[in-house]
């Protein structure tokens, strides 16, 4: 793996470089709106913000991950680790690759010297918004159904893709605001391959068990669209029951 590299999508290379953020310094030092605290942990520390450019009159939006030291151990690289930020860089490709849509990475850079220093900056989704919020929103028994038949069909083509998310919270799962067929997954850090139908599982139950708003109609056409497109020989019987049983495990050692 690279140890010193920017690279800037070249269809969004003349904003940036209209603000000077072309280089991995500038980037690095950019003027951005912290959404949560520094993550300190792994012997570094992450953080993400919002950074807003003015294009042509109009304000962009993107996130800005910059990543200190903040390195996890994989197979290759077992004793030094990699940059979490670049992992989930290589999870997203991996995914596009599959033609499952997810964030649009805008730049990546890494700049290795007496510390690893990492930046991942993807546009900002503002015409989607969280699943829970797409839950909420007033619409027609049709247009649940579809996005929810949809987001079943996702999940599957995820695991047909042999990967699993690893974390797959509803706020993981954005809805197109003009339509409910377009989703997209976000937060890849955790996504790993699967080789057993079992590994599929884990994405299954923590979307269920974390998605209150869900009925259990809902919950049967997440099924059922899941089932279109997964790659195991499932009975929708038997992946409801299984499912159930890591959800009823998972409450029971939780306390309820």
């Amino acid at each position: 793996m690279k140890k010193h590299f920017f690279e800037l999508e070249p269809a969004l290379a003349p904003l940036f470089q209209s603000h000077g953020l072309d280089h991995f310094s500038a980037c690095w030092e950019a003027d951005m709106a912290l959404v949560d605290e520094p993550n300190r942990a792994r012997g570094g520390w992450s953080e993400v913000g919002v950074l807003a450019l003015q294009d042509e009159g109009r304000e962009r939006r993107f996130y800005l991950k910059r990543q200190e030291n903040f390195n996890c151990q994989t197979l290759a690289n077992p004793l030094h680790g990699i940059p979490v930020a670049l992992r989930e860089r290589r999870n997203i490709q991996r995914l596009v690759d599959q033609g499952i849509a997810t964030l649009n990475v805008v730049c990546c850079g890494r700049e290795y010297t007496a510390v690893d220093r990492v930046i991942l900056i993807t546009e900002a989704l503002d015409d989607f918004c969280s699943m829970d919020e797409w839950l909420l929103r007033k619409s027609d028994g049709e247009t649940r159904k579809t996005g929810l038949l949809a987001l079943g069909r996702l999940v599957g083509r995820l695991h047909t893709a042999r990967m699993k998310h690893g974390c797959l919270y509803p706020k993981h799962v954005y809805f197109s605001l003009s339509g409910p067929l377009e989703l997209r997954l976000i937060d890849l850090e955790k996504c790993k391959c699967i080789l057993r139908r079992k590994g599929c599982l884990r994405d299954m139950e923590t979307l269920l068990r974390h998605s209150p708003l869900l009925t259990p109609d809902d919950q049967q056409l997440i099924y059922a669209g899941y089932m279109e497109t997964c790659p195991y020989a499932w009975t929708a019987k038997m992946l409801e029951a299984a499912v159930k049983t890591r959800i009823q495990a998972k409450r029971s050692s939780a306390g309820g």
